[in-house]
């Protein structure tokens, strides 16, 4: 018994120490705390009897058990996490919502000013839809807020005052290909994908990967921060201001195209101070 007691001891640290790097490689999210707390007759007893000293009432038989299911619950709950299981309460109500019944006539300008991650992608249909990024982070649970008069509709997305141990690292956001668009998004750490997408004009400042692909329409992006931009080579653009380019790329007096054999689609314009990364994809 001895052995094993030692044994399981060793690997409920190793256990522990998992729930730590998980967290902080950014894979496990600290509200398996209120898990834990939620599950406490088989959490919270459990361990507090494998730290009281060992006495008649606690013998080392007691502990070996208390261990051993101390790491059943640890591994259960480290899996339910990466599945998203419903039976922990982290994912026991679904925060994702959606509205598809914006007007194909309108345009809809949509607003973001948060300090988190975005991940923008289309659908195709009208309105959109909007999840959490399920990792752990600074941002609320999101909320949407429409306006219902001016020219364009605002679709305001802001996060709602959430517990620090709930909070996420962002919001992954999907618009619809029939509805026309303007963008004023600011984003850290973010993968925008505009391709698909209907754009009237777009404003996107703070950092990440932005992807323009062949099918976007849109006449002008104006990129304020730190951004890597791949670029299909059947958009034709043009980038005005400081950026770093593929050297195939040729120097006009018009600023930078990737294509001179077709007139420019795209003119991209770069705030100064910005620091771009432009690739060919």
């Amino acid at each position: 018994m001895k052995n094993y007691y030692s044994t399981l001891k060793t690997i409920f640290f190793i256990i522990v120490g998992l729930h730590f790097s998980l967290y902080f490689f950014g894979i496990l999210r600290p509200s398996v705390i209120y898990d834990y707390l939620d599950y406490w007759p088989v959490t919270l007893i459990p361990l507090f009897l494998i730290l009281i000293p060992r006495t008649r009432l606690i013998s080392e038989a007691i502990k070996f058990y208390a261990y051993a299911l101390l790491i059943s619950i640890g591994i259960l709950f480290l899996f339910g996490h990466l599945i998203s299981a419903p039976f922990l309460g982290t994912y026991s109500t679904d925060y994702s919502f959606e509205n598809l019944e914006l007007k194909n006539e309108e345009t809809y300008k949509v607003i973001i000013n948060e300090d988190n991650s975005i991940i923008l992608d289309s659908f195709e249909g009208s309105g959109y839809k909007i999840d959490i990024i399920d990792k752990p982070g600074d941002s609320g649970y999101p909320e949407a807020i429409e306006t219902l008069v001016g020219n364009p509709l605002g679709v305001i997305f802001r996060g709602v005052n959430t517990s620090p141990l709930l909070k996420v690292k962002g919001w992954e956001i999907q618009l619809g290909t029939s509805n026309s668009w303007e963008l004023d998004i600011f984003s850290i750490d973010s993968d925008l994908d505009l391709n698909n997408l209907e754009i009237i004009k777009a404003n996107l400042s703070g950092t990440g990967t932005i992807n323009l692909g062949e099918n976007l329409r849109l006449e002008k992006l104006l990129i304020n921060g730190v951004y890597e931009v791949n670029v299909s080579k059947n958009l034709p653009i043009v980038v005005s201001g400081n950026a770093e380019t593929p050297s195939s790329w040729i120097n006009a007096s018009i600023g930078t195209l990737n294509n001179v054999n077709e007139s420019y689609r795209l003119l991209v314009e770069i705030v100064d101070g910005s620091e771009v990364i432009f690739n060919d994809e």
